[in-house]
């Protein structure tokens, strides 16, 4: 290693991990001593973690109100950034929120940090392309039962508690923070991509079990009698029309296949 690069490695440990670095590494002259220009270094770094955060965790920020400053400060004590991407620091937010003290208390502020990480990162999946209802339509007859719908990489299911939706919702529109709400029962939000957009939405209780089984490689067959499950038979056939054409519109299926 030479002198610059262990100058540099000394520095960065004294930002990162607020460790002094040799005295002779810094210089004080009549504007700043030592320990101020270090500072400098230190609380700008500490600016960026949050200004990043804040971008990544909007409804969040929505969610905790005026908690949310330190909340971020705890979480950037506690979880260090490791990455050579400021982008990557908030994937433990989440998982903090959960076991850490005060926050933990407050389940719905780790399931608001799952769908703020979720729309991050379908937003940054890689491109597919997606079918329309003219592949649907090619499909012989008999080929149904054993059809696979092949989902998008970015797709994802977040089951929650709390109307989390709704305060993603109020920070995309600069609305007021709505009022929090438990449910009686878990209910699933779909988070996706199509072309640049990131959208997500609650699904509805006879959707999400379908969609789920679809995301395993499930053939067609076996949607059927999940969806069937929910309804007679004289509704079962239409409500899983309805359904795919809700995914072929939403950009939700990248291809077919036949298991």
């Amino acid at each position: 290693m030479s002198a610059l690069q262990a100058i540099q490695q000394q520095m960065l440990q004294a930002v990162l991990a607020e460790k002094a670095p040799p005295t002779n590494a810094i210089r004080s002259d009549d504007i700043a001593d030592v320990e101020s220009r270090l500072a400098i270094y230190r609380h700008g770094y500490r600016i960026r973690l949050r200004d990043a955060l804040r971008t990544e965790f909007s409804g969040l920020q929505c969610m905790a109100g005026q908690r949310f400053d330190a909340l971020l400060d705890k979480y950037i004590d506690a979880h260090p950034s490791e990455h050579y991407n400021i982008r990557w620091h908030g994937s433990g937010v989440a998982a903090f929120l959960a076991y850490a003290r005060p926050w933990r208390d407050k389940p719905q502020l780790a399931e608001m940090a799952r769908l703020d990480w979720a729309i991050s990162t379908a937003f940054d999946a890689a491109n597919e392309t997606s079918v329309g209802m003219a592949e649907l339509s090619s499909v012989p007859p008999d080929a149904w039962a054993n059809l696979q719908l092949l989902m998008q990489e970015n797709l994802q299911l977040l089951g929650s508690l709390y109307n989390i939706d709704a305060f993603r919702r109020a920070a995309d529109n600069g609305a007021p923070r709505p009022r929090l709400r438990r449910f009686d029962q878990a209910h699933q939000v779909m988070v996706w991509r199509k072309g640049t957009t990131v959208h997500y939405r609650k699904l509805d209780p006879d959707e999400w079990p379908v969609l789920a089984a679809a995301m395993r490689g499930e053939p067609f067959a076996s949607l059927c009698v999940t969806l069937a499950q929910h309804h007679d038979e004289s509704a079962a056939m239409p409500r899983m029309v309805a359904l795919l054409q809700g995914w072929l519109e939403a950009g939700l299926i990248r291809g077919l296949a036949t298991v």
